[in-house]
């Protein structure tokens, strides 16, 4: 077994998350690790198999599963064991939360490409907290035309990021 330096990097990279992975399955610190080493150990043992510029970390974590799932088998003696439907709910939980991180990268991007004044303009109104009564007397205008404003911004902003979103589906 030949494990190429790419692969090494990759396989240190994700430890983290595929511990995270396993421990939201398992019912303790100690069971996590063990099944994170067996897991490493597998994908060791499969290396030949990833095939580069490939998901690695969707392979490593597809691997985790199934490790968890036969450690589970030997331990069915045990009180303390998740059912499959915490297992799905937990998957659909972490499905969530990468698809909202997908979705938060892309919208930090659309928000980079507006001019520095609209940036401005959004960061007074919902980052420093001024009312659109405070903001209207700040730039001399009226409540309704800072509304009008913000609106269009927003929009803008949900414009580019249905167009990013769709254009990575392809």
């Amino acid at each position: 077994m030949n494990l190429s330096d790419d692969f090494i990097n990759e396989l240190t990279q994700c430890q983290q998350r595929l511990f995270g992975y396993i421990f939201r399955r398992m019912a303790n610190r100690d069971q996590a690790m063990e099944v994170l080493q067996q897991t490493n150990l597998v994908l060791c043992r499969k290396a030949d198999d990833f095939e580069p510029g490939t998901n690695f970390n969707g392979w490593a974590v597809t691997v985790a599963h199934y490790q968890v799932l036969a450690y589970r088998k030997t331990i069915v003696r045990e009180r303390l064991i998740f059912t499959d439907d915490v297992f799905h709910l937990v998957d659909e939980q972490e499905d969530n939360a990468e698809q909202r991180a997908e979705q938060m990268q892309v919208l930090r991007h659309c928000y980079g490409k507006m001019s520095d004044e609209n940036q401005a303009f959004m960061n007074l109104r919902y980052k420093d907290g001024l009312s659109m009564k405070q903001m209207a007397a700040e730039f001399g205008k009226q409540v309704g035309a800072i509304r009008v404003q913000l609106h269009r911004l927003r929009l803008s902003l949900k414009d580019c990021v249905r167009l990013k979103l769709k254009e990575q589906e392809v």
